[in-house]
C-alpha cells in the first residue's frame, strides 16, 4: 500500500517522503496553490512590527566557550536583556543556531557539535533551544527556527558526533569561488537526495521543538544552483519549497495549530530570478507566507513583491544587517536608520526585520563574558523607534542613495572601488545600486540618480529647521595636487569600525578645491544655488516644496572641465533633515 501510494504521487509531480512510519499526506500537486486554513491565515495576519533575526553566536567557539559555566538564569539574562529593556518593540524573534550544517542540539540527522559547554547543559537538563523557545513566548512574542539553508561550515569543529555528510557526498556540491571556513562547497540542490536530506533536518525541528514557523534563510550561502544557470534550474528549488509546505502542513495538522514558512530571497524580484529562486510561483502556489526582502540592502522592491502576492496573505518584511552592511554604511548614525526605516514603511512593508544588531545590554555582555557591546546604543534606540511610520515622524533623518558591495569585502563580494560584475550569485552584492557613478567629463550629460525621501517635506515646511543635499566626490586626477590644495579626507560612516566589514578603499580621494564652483546639482529639474564645501562634502541647501514624497531625481553635471580628463566620480549622496 504504500509502495502504490508512493507512485501516485510521483506520478502526480510530487515527491511524497517517510520519515519514520509517518508518511506526508499529499496535499497540492505542482503547480496548485496550497490550501490555507483560517487558522493558518490568521497566524500569518500576526502582528510583526519589528522582527529580530538572532544569531546566538552559537558557531563561534569563542562565544561558546565564554557561555560556560553560566546557569539558565544568566543566560536568559545574556540574551534577552535588550528585548526586556523599556521602550524595545520587538514582536517576532527568530532563533538561528549555527549555518545549517552541524547541530548544537541533540540530532539523528546531523552532526552534532558536542562543545563541552553544550554537553554541560544537556547534562543539567536543560537544552538551550527549548530554553530560549520557552522564555521566546513568555514575554508573547512568536518565536522562529531560522535556518540557514546552504550555509557554510563554521560550526562543523571537533568534536562532532559523525562527520561532516558533504565529505561523503562531494558530486552534491557546488565548488564556491572563495573559501569560507574550509567549507568544502555549497549544496545542489538539482539533486533530489539534497533536499530530502534538507527536509530531514527540518522535520527533525519541526519535531522536538515547539516553534511558530521556520524562517529558510538563502542569504547565507546564496549559491544553491549551478552558477550561470540558476534561473533554468529554479525548478529544483521550488520543488524543494513544495516539500517543505508539505511537511509544515502535516505537522501543523499533527499538533492542532498552524507552522508558518518565511523565506528570506533577495531585494528585488530580478535578483531572485539570478539566483534561482522563482518567487512568482512560490506566492501563486502559497508556499510562503512570508517573504524578507533582502538582508543587507538599504533600497529593496517591495512595490515588485508587492505585485508579485496580490491576491495573498503573503506579508513583506525589508531586513537590514547591521555588520555585512551596504558599502560604506557599516553602524550608520540613527538618522540614517531612520531613513531606512521611514522609507520601507512608506513603500508598504508589513514589519522590519533586523539582522546582526546588538541584543545583549553591555552589564549583561561583561558579566557572562560576551564580547563588548559597540552599538548598543543606536541599536536599542532603532528598536524603540522603528515600530512605526509615527513614532519617526518629526525626527532628524538622512536619507541616502546606496553603494554597491560591502559586507564580506572582495573575498566574496567586489569592493565599490573596483567593481566588477558578479556572476555567482547576486544576493548580497548590491549590484543594482547606483553608486559610485561616474561624471561626465565633457559636461553635456546629467549623472541621474533617485533618492527616495519617505517625509512629507513640503507638508512639514515650517518644521524643517534645516535641509540640506550632500555629495561626496573622488577626482582621481587630483590625487597628485598637494594637500593644502585639495578637500580633506572623508572616511565613509562606520570605516574606523574595527570589525565593520569594509575591506576596500573606506574614504573618497579628495578633489581639488573650488571644484564646487563647477559641480551643478539639479533637484526634480530645479537648479540649486553653488554648494558651500562641509568637511570634505559639497552641501547644497535645498528647500522643502523642491522634494516630492517618495522618488526624487538628483542630477549632477560638472561644468567646467577638461573632456579628456578621467572622470570625477559621486561616491556618496545624503539628505539631511533637521526638525525644529
Amino acid at each position: 500500500m504504500r509502495q502504490r501510494i508512493q507512485l501516485l504521487a510521483l506520478l502526480g509531480g510530487t515527491i511524497l517522503l517517510a520519515f519514520g512510519e509517518a508518511l506526508l499526506p499529499t496535499i497540492a500537486l505542482a503547480g496548485e496553490p496550497f490550501q490555507l486554513s483560517p487558522e493558518h491565515i490568521a497566524a500569518i495576519q500576526r502582528q510583526r512590527r519589528v522582527v529580530v533575526n538572532f544569531d546566538t553566536g552559537f558557531g563561534a567557539p569563542s562565544v561558546v566557550e565564554n557561555l560556560n559555566g553560566l546557569t539558565r538564569d544568566q543566560l536568559v539574562r545574556a540574551y534577552f536583556s535588550m528585548m526586556d529593556e523599556p521602550g524595545v518593540v520587538v514582536d517576532s524573534v527568530w532563533w538561528c543556531w549555527i549555518d545549517g550544517n552541524c547541530a548544537p542540539r541533540p540530532s539523528k540527522v546531523l552532526p552534532v557539535w558536542e562543545h563541552p559547554t553544550f554537553k554541560k547543559w544537556w547534562d543539567a537538563g536543560f537544552d538551550p533551544l527549548t530554553l530560549f523557545v520557552d522564555e521566546t513566548r513568555r514575554r508573547g512574542k512568536e518565536v522562529f527556527y531560522s535556518y540557514r539553508l546552504n550555509g557554510t561550515d563554521m560550526g562543523g569543529r571537533k568534536p562532532l558526533t559523525k562527520p561532516l555528510y558533504k565529505k561523503e557526498h562531494p558530486e552534491w556540491l557546488i565548488k564556491a569561488p572563495w573559501e569560507v571556513y574550509g567549507n568544502p562547497g555549497y549544496w545542489n540542490f538539482i539533486y533530489p537526495e539534497v533536499r530530502e536530506y534538507k527536509l530531514r533536518i527540518l522535520r527533525e525541528v519541526a519535531d522536538n521543538y515547539d516553534y511558530d514557523g521556520f524562517e529558510i534563510d538563502f542569504a547565507r550561502g546564496p549559491i544553491s544552483l549551478p552558477p550561470g544557470a540558476q534561473w533554468e534550474h529554479r525548478e529544483h528549488m521550488t520543488e524543494f519549497m513544495r516539500m517543505l509546505r508539505r511537511m509544515t502542513l502535516a505537522k501543523a495538522k499533527e499538533r492542532g495549530r498552524p507552522f508558518l514558512i518565511a523565506a528570506r530571497v533577495p531585494e528585488n524580484v530580478v535578483g531572485c530570478h539570478f539566483d534561482g529562486f522563482d518567487v512568482g510561483t512560490w506566492a501563486k502556489e502559497r508556499l510562503v507566507d512570508m517573504f524578507v526582502v533582502g538582508n543587507r540592502a538599504l533600497e529593496v522592491d517591495l512595490a515588485g513583491f508587492r505585485r508579485l502576492t496580490a491576491g495573498t496573505e503573503i506579508k513583506l518584511y525589508p531586513c537590514i544587517d547591521d555588520h555585512h552592511s551596504s558599502d560604506g554604511y557599516a553602524h550608520p548614525p540613527i538618522e540614517v536608520f531612520r531613513g531606512i526605516f521611514a522609507n520601507w514603511w512608506h513603500q508598504g512593508a508589513d514589519g522590519i526585520q533586523t539582522f546582526n544588531f546588538d541584543l545583549t545590554m553591555p552589564d549583561a555582555a561583561k558579566l557572562h563574558g560576551l564580547p563588548p557591546r559597540r552599538y548598543w546604543k543606536t541599536n536599542i534606540q532603532s528598536f524603540r523607534e522603528m515600530a512605526s511610520p509615527e513614532t519617526l515622524r518629526g525626527l532628524d533623518k538622512v536619507f541616502v542613495v546606496e553603494r554597491r558591495g560591502g559586507g564580506h569585502g572582495p573575498s566574496v563580494v567586489p569592493n565599490a572601488d573596483d567593481w566588477s560584475t558578479p556572476r555567482a550569485m547576486y544576493f548580497l552584492t548590491n549590484m543594482f545600486a547606483s553608486l559610485p557613478a561616474e561624471l561626465d567629463s565633457s559636461g553635456k550629460v546629467d549623472t541621474q540618480l533617485f533618492a527616495y525621501v519617505a517625509d512629507d517635506l513640503a507638508g512639514s515646511a515650517k518644521t524643517v529647521r534645516d535641509l540640506s543635499i550632500r555629495v561626496l566626490l573622488s577626482d582621481p586626477n587630483a590625487e597628485d595636487a598637494p594637500k593644502s590644495e585639495r578637500f580633506m579626507r572623508v572616511t565613509y560612516p562606520g570605516a574606523r569600525v574595527p570589525d565593520s566589514m569594509i575591506l576596500g578603499r573606506p574614504y573618497n580621494l579628495p578633489p581639488r578645491k573650488g571644484i564646487e564652483r563647477s559641480i551643478e546639482l539639479r533637484l526634480n529639474n530645479a537648479l540649486l544655488t553653488m554648494p558651500s564645501v562641509s568637511g570634505g562634502w559639497l552641501e547644497y541647501k535645498a528647500r522643502p516644496t523642491q522634494f516630492a514624497v517618495g522618488e526624487n531625481l538628483v542630477s549632477l553635471r560638472v561644468t567646467d572641465r577638461n573632456p579628456k580628463a578621467e572622470p570625477m566620480l559621486i561616491e556618496m549622496i545624503e539628505i539631511h533633515i533637521d526638525y525644529e
